[in-house]
C-alpha cells in the first residue's frame, strides 16, 4: 500500500448499535408495571394467610380463656361457693367470660358424673363456637370449643347446682 492508498483508505462504518445504557433503559421501559401485576396476583393469597394466622390466634385464645374459666367455676363449686349471690354459678360465669364467647352463644354447664357426694369429681364444661369466616358466613365453616375441668368436692353443693346457662 502506498501512502496515496493509505490516504483514500476509509475504515469500513460499524453498524450503528445502541449503546448499553440505552439498552438498559429500554429494557426498564418494557417492565414497567410488571411490579404492579405481581403484586396484585400476590396480596389474595397472603391477605389469606395474614388471615387465617389472626383467625387461629383467635381461636387459641378463646379455647385457653374456656379452660381457664372452666378451671375457676370447678374451684368455687368444690368449695361451694357462688360470688354470683343471687345469680346461678353459671349464669355468674358467663358474664365473666369475654365478649367473643357470649357472640357466640356459649355455654357452661356444671354437672356430678359420680353424685354429689363430698370427694364425688364436679365436672364444668365451657363450650363455644369458632367462625372461621365470620365476613362470609359460611355454613359448615365453625368449630366448637370446649373447655373442661374436673375437681373432686370438698363440701356438698348447697349455693349452687348442675345444669347449664
Amino acid at each position: 500500500m502506498t501512502a496515496t492508498d493509505l490516504h483514500n483508505f476509509k475504515e469500513p462504518q460499524r453498524e450503528s448499535r445502541p449503546s448499553r445504557l440505552a439498552v438498559l433503559r429500554a429494557g426498564v421501559a418494557r417492565e414497567s408495571g410488571v411490579a404492579l401485576v405481581e403484586f396484585a396476583l400476590i396480596l389474595p393469597v397472603a391477605l389469606l394467610v395474614f388471615f387465617g394466622i389472626a383467625q387461629f390466634g383467635l381461636a387459641l385464645n378463646s379455647a385457653n380463656d374456656e379452660t381457664h374459666l372452666a378451671n375457676e367455676v370447678a374451684r368455687y363449686a368444690t368449695v361451694n361457693e357462688n360470688p354470683g349471690g343471687a345469680v346461678s354459678l353459671q349464669t355468674w360465669a358467663k358474664k365473666e367470660a369475654d365478649s367473643n364467647f357470649l357472640a357466640s352463644g356459649g355455654t357452661v354447664c356444671i354437672s356430678f358424673p359420680n353424685g354429689s357426694e363430698i370427694g364425688a369429681p364436679v365436672k364444668v364444661e365451657v363450650t363455644s363456637t369458632i367462625n372461621w369466616f365470620p365476613v362470609l358466613h359460611l355454613a359448615g365453616a365453625s368449630t366448637v370449643v370446649r373447655g373442661t375441668a374436673y375437681m373432686r368436692l370438698e363440701a356438698p353443693p348447697s349455693n349452687y347446682g348442675a345444669g347449664c346457662a
